[in-house]
């Protein structure tokens, strides 16, 4: 799963005309926050431009929950300093040091840091977007989802975790549902039951509760800002109906909900629709954040 995410950066990164961050960059700086008894460290990459007040885009890496890194994104939010757009990108307490809620809970303290010190880094409170892909889409789902829940962890708790638009890749949207569907003859560390069992510490038929609570789908309501969800049909860790499955019920809540589904695509990767999807991409984003 760790090696999938790669695509998607590489990807992006070829397609929009950048490479991945291989050494420090002056213009990106890293913070400490949150956590506690250890901070959390986010990376924060300032636009170019002369505009008093920028917008953002805080990046959530995926990883099973296990896996991933803040440097994930590095290469990325290059491109998208080009553009005008600033970034931070975020680590959280992964498993199995730390189990659901923690994960949420750390996006959700970084979401409201980033409001307290936005004119720090001329950024506009105002217009702060969230992207994540595959468990780091489940956890900014969550954060747009559920205002005011698991939102008393780390400080700031005078600012908001919910971000202005959230675009999500490859989502496990339906914890239940991806427990009910999985392979059950797959017993590797990252196959779906193992992910979600260390996650939720325990099984589905055990805890339903506990992962419907995890489960961005539950919460579909009318008030969810504007998402975008992409997924590839090919996928064969999140299955592709997580996304369609969640998109239905956005729509039937009247939420703004935009779907780009990719014959071709994997679980990460974009398949021949690169440029187009990238192209849709920050189409999304400029809407949100103009």
């Amino acid at each position: 799963m760790t090696a999938r995410l790669s695509v998607l950066l590489f990807a992006l990164c070829v397609l929009l005309g950048s490479t991945p961050a291989s050494a420090a960059n002056p213009a990106m700086r890293t913070v400490q926050a949150c956590g506690a008894p250890v901070p959390l460290q986010f990376d924060i990459m300032r636009a170019a431009g002369e505009q008093a007040r920028f917008p953002a885009l805080v990046l959530v890496h995926g990883g099973g929950w296990f896996t991933g890194s803040r440097a994930d994104f590095h290469g990325f939010m290059q491109e998208l300093a080009r553009r005008g757009i600033a970034s931070m990108s975020v680590d959280y307490r992964l498993v199995p040091q730390a189990t659901f809620p923690a994960q949420i809970e750390d996006v959700k303290c970084a979401m409201r840091w980033l409001h307290a010190h936005a004119a720090e880094y001329q950024i506009d409170p105002q217009r702060i977007a969230a992207m994540g892909a595959s468990a780091g889409a489940q956890l900014v789902a969550l954060a747009g989802a559920t205002p005011g829940k698991w939102d008393r962890y780390g400080g700031y708790t005078q600012y908001s975790s919910v971000p202005r638009c959230m675009i999500l890749h490859g989502t496990p949207s339906d914890l239940s549902d991806w427990w009910a569907t999985a392979d059950v003859s797959d017993h590797q560390p990252f196959s779906t039951r193992n992910m979600l069992k260390a996650l939720m510490q325990g099984d589905f038929p055990q805890m339903r509760a506990a992962y419907r609570a995890a489960s961005p789908v539950s919460y579909a309501q009318k008030k969810i800002p504007p998402t975008l969800l992409i997924h590839g049909e090919q996928d064969d860790i999140v299955p592709v109906h997580q996304s369609t499955n969640f998109a239905a019920k956005l729509r039937a809540a009247g939420a703004p909900v935009q779907l780009i589904t990719i014959p071709d695509g994997d679980h990460m990767g974009f398949g021949s629709q690169g440029k187009q999807v990238t192209q849709q991409f920050f189409q999304f984003l400029d809407q949100c954040l103009r």
